[in-house]
């Protein structure tokens, strides 16, 4: 099966740098560095729609977890492509301060980047593209916030960030653009207070991701 990457470049083209993770085995790829300020679990996943399942666990506010590569840099922040494949599940309702931030940046706890965002605040019904480099700035896409997967690609361009979503573009960013050079895959996601959700963990599903230079 081949990446995004393959199927948009001639094969007569000189590589550049990419990484492309489907997800799939007994355990996460050794490429991944996870952390959590609490606890949370990071498994593959034996059901329907597979890939990584990562949760967090108890009922405490502000349970998050982390992915990335660990400070290793490999992609250029104004010239690189992120594509992939998520899941997230926030409990909305009454719940405040539980959001999903997929994309990739120079952080590797969340900090400067381009990414996906999900997030359970009254305001945030849809999904959007966040950018930050000192603060952050949202960006709308108009597409609502659904309990199911979403296909993003984010590029990264030399004054402006693109966000699409199933192939479509949705929204550019020309505000809030990171500046430092070097960025790396991320994932932060965060659990809040409770509200109606109980016990309930915040989830964030993964089928694929690939990033690249272009």
């Amino acid at each position: 099966m081949r990446s995004y990457y393959e199927l948009t470049t001639p094969l007569s083209s000189v590589g550049k740098r990419h990484f492309v993770d489907w997800f799939s085995g007994k355990q996460i790829s050794s490429h991944w560095t996870t952390a959590t300020n609490s606890s949370a679990t990071f498994n593959m996943a034996d059901e329907v729609d597979g890939g990584l399942k990562v949760s967090t666990t108890g009922t405490g506010v502000n349970r998050n977890f982390f992915l990335s590569f660990n400070n290793k840099r490999q992609f250029s922040h104004t010239g690189s492509v992120a594509v992939f494949v998520v899941k997230p599940r926030l409990y909305r309702d009454d719940t405040t301060n539980w959001f999903a931030h997929i994309g990739i940046g120079n952080g590797d706890l969340g900090g400067k980047g381009h990414r996906f965002a999900a997030d359970s605040g009254s305001s945030y019904t849809n999904i959007q593209l966040v950018t930050y480099q000192t603060s952050n700035t949202f960006v709308d896409t108009g597409v609502p916030q659904v309990d199911d997967w979403y296909s993003v690609k984010i590029e990264n361009k030399s004054s402006n960030c693109e966000m699409s979503l199933y192939g479509t573009l949705r929204v550019t960013a020309t505000s809030g653009l990171q500046t430092t050079s070097g960025m790396q895959p991320q994932v932060y996601c965060n659990r809040g207070t409770s509200g109606s959700a109980g016990s309930n963990a915040l989830e964030c599903s993964f089928r694929y991701y690939e990033a690249y230079n272009t």
